[in-house]
């Protein structure tokens, strides 16, 4: 494995998402929900180091409010334990279903 899809791995597993293997030809992988399993997407290996985490952190928020992430509400309860005062932050700016 490369050090760029350690770092990815390990920034996506940061907030309950992990990095399945390789989708094609070892450029772009699923990710999967650490919770129920289902793809919640994908990524490519061809990130800058540190470019992966700033990613992930900068998503935090949505992560948090549900808006990216699984339906099954796993990513939103690993970012709640990774850092509740942010998280709370992000609840009270979540839009509301009227």
């Amino acid at each position: 494995m490369s050090d760029i899809v350690g770092e990815i791995r390990q920034a996506y597993a940061s907030i309950g998402i992990t990095l399945d293997q390789p989708a094609t030809y070892g450029t772009y992988y699923r990710l999967l929900c650490g919770g129920c399993g289902k793809s919640v997407g994908h990524v490519g290996d061809r990130l800058l180091p540190g470019m992966a985490q700033e990613l992930v952190d900068r998503q935090f928020d949505l992560y948090a409010m549900g808006l990216l992430g699984c339906a099954c509400g796993h990513q939103r309860g690993v970012t709640r334990d990774r850092d509740a005062a942010r998280w709370q932050t992000a609840q009270a700016r979540a839009p509301r279903e009227t």
